[in-house]
């Protein structure tokens, strides 16, 4: 059995759930059984992961407690919004905000999460971190208008939709990883070395994430599966269908048939090839933070994501 994500970093996530408990307090009383809800259903805490892997070394500061509970606030908000437009039910194993209290609460409680995630980067003692976390939610909720204008254009490229992921993923997780590393005082070049780590992490696990949401079985992935197609999204078995075979195979896939049989397996192993790709380059990444703390606990992400992969290939 691979050894669990969080490992050696147990007081690193106590100190982070106490500090998001304490967060409800701040938000007005009609609001706080939303952030409870929340909170109660974490999944992975991928981003706060990265944060303390790249800080990683000695005990957890305040500092760096705050700044991975900033970039799980900011994904959380994400998670909210994503779910109103995809119409999706079910996130991490429970109802989402969208289908519990409607798509105009949930709009509304998306932002007063990020709202907040600005507010304690604001209180922090340099503006460095409120610039990571203020460029990372722009360039989020950038990628995703970018996406919700591409709907529906089955012509969209490979390159338009690797944009789009960088935006609406990749940076989140490269924000986590420096602000994690400047928070813990590193030098510039284990800054940039888990940066770009975390850039490359990104890429790959929403290309995960797409497969996914194609093939996984909706009961282990504990979320509401197949809204990419049913929203009209086009993402990479999709485009690499198109480019090798011609337009059938996105119709097919519009028309309901499996994904299994709709996309080729040339495609579907290109898919697979480019998430492969990506995980070895933010392996690669962090050869400047060798003989760190970071690569030990960073590299359990890139070890992970790889066994959920191989779980997921159909062929």
């Amino acid at each position: 059995m691979s050894t669990p994500l969080h490992a050696g970093l147990e007081a690193h996530f106590s100190a982070l759930e106490a500090f998001l408990k304490e967060q409800e307090s701040a938000f007005e009383p009609e609001v706080r059984p939303m952030v409870r809800e929340a909170l109660a259903h974490p999944g992975k805490r991928l981003r706060p992961l990265l944060a303390f892997g790249a800080g990683a070394g000695g005990p957890p500061t305040m500092a760096l407690v705050r700044g991975a509970a900033i970039v799980e606030l900011v994904h959380l908000a994400t998670l909210v919004h994503d779910d109103v437009l995809d119409g999706a039910d079910r996130r991490h194993g429970a109802d989402t905000p969208n289908r519990t209290h409607g798509a105009h609460a949930a709009v509304l409680f998306g932002d007063a999460l990020f709202a907040h995630a600005l507010v304690l980067a604001a209180e922090h003692t340099t503006p460095e971190l409120c610039r990571i976390v203020a460029r990372a939610s722009r360039e989020v909720c950038s990628g995703e208008v970018c996406q919700t204008f591409s709907r529906g254009d089955d012509a969209l490229s490979a390159e338009a939709y690797r944009r789009q992921i960088q935006l609406k993923t990749a940076e989140l997780f490269e924000a986590a990883c420096r602000l994690g590393s400047l928070l813990a005082g590193r030098p510039s070049e284990h800054v940039e070395s888990c940066a770009r780590f975390g850039r490359h992490l990104g890429i790959a696990y929403q290309i995960y994430d797409d497969l996914a949401d194609l093939i996984q079985e909706e009961s282990k992935a504990g979320k509401t599966l197949g809204t990419d197609v049913a929203s009209g999204k086009l993402t990479l078995p999709m485009i690499l269908e198109r480019d090798l075979q011609g337009p059938e195979g996105v119709r097919r896939l519009r028309a309901g048939e499996d994904p299994r049989r709709a996309i080729s397996s040339a495609a579907w192993r290109e898919s697979f090839r480019q998430l492969d790709a990506e995980i070895a380059a933010a392996e690669a990444a962090l050869a400047p933070a060798e003989g760190s703390p970071s690569p030990f606990f960073l590299l359990r992400l890139t070890g992970f994501l790889r066994e959920a992969a191989a779980r997921l290939a159909p062929l």
